[in-house]
């Protein structure tokens, strides 16, 4: 007879489902571990939300009905990595007293919950390293005087505003004397977006045509 177990799944956030711990890979990994030590998925439950603070079980409803169909059939919870729980020590010490064994497969079956522990501590130590050296590598990015940022994102907003202003310059360079006011009510009858959205206004108007190299009234 099959051993059940209950399968949990967690993204922090929507778009991480692309990389290797997205939702189709833990299912992989938990299917592949079930099938390998004789156990069969009784339950799944997946959850996209962030594994940090101290209210995080309270903010995770999925894993709190995890653990409840778990006790209901006396079997583990199985998740793929520990950081699908938490890489915090004490959070991963309450679900511990929660008396609802857990299996964490790239750990095997047999690891007993004082181990776990001492992995939780081993990922959180990481954890704090990695942001630390990531502040210096920035704090020192930023005294080189480079800048932070996404370029690429940031190439791709000079383009657009770039094609943007080609449209509007014959447009604008035809009521160049006109009031402000006025060009900016006439652009938005057109239908034309400002730069950022909504109705045009006349310092918006006046911004692009100086831009643009256009005299205004």
């Amino acid at each position: 007879m099959l051993q059940p177990i209950v399968a949990y799944y967690r993204v922090s956030r929507e778009k991480q489902g692309r990389s290797g711990l997205g939702l189709d890979g833990q299912r992989r990994l938990v299917s592949t571990f079930a099938a390998n030590e004789t156990m069969e998925i009784a339950g799944e439950f997946t959850e996209v939300e962030t594994g940090k603070g101290v209210d995080a079980l309270e903010r995770r409803p999925q894993l709190a009905a995890a653990l409840r169909k778990a006790k209901k059939l006396k079997c583990p919870v199985v998740v793929a990595k520990l950081d699908r729980l938490s890489r915090d020590v004490a959070f991963i010490a309450g679900l511990m007293a929660k008396r609802v064994p857990f299996i964490v497969t790239e750990l095997g079956r047999d690891v007993d919950p004082f181990m776990l522990h001492i992995y939780a501590a081993v990922a959180e130590k990481e954890r704090s390293v990695i942001a630390e050296r990531t502040r210096l590598a920035l704090a020192e990015a930023k005294h080189r005087g480079k800048r932070l940022g996404n370029q690429r994102q940031a190439n791709v907003n000079k383009a657009a505003a770039a094609a943007r202003d080609a449209q509007l310059e014959p447009i604008l360079k035809e009521m160049w004397e006109l009031p402000l006011r006025e060009i900016a009510q006439e652009l938005t009858d057109r239908g034309i977006p400002a730069p950022r959205g909504g109705n045009w206004n006349p310092m918006t108007v006046m911004r692009v045509m100086r831009r643009l190299g256009i005299p205004s009234e």
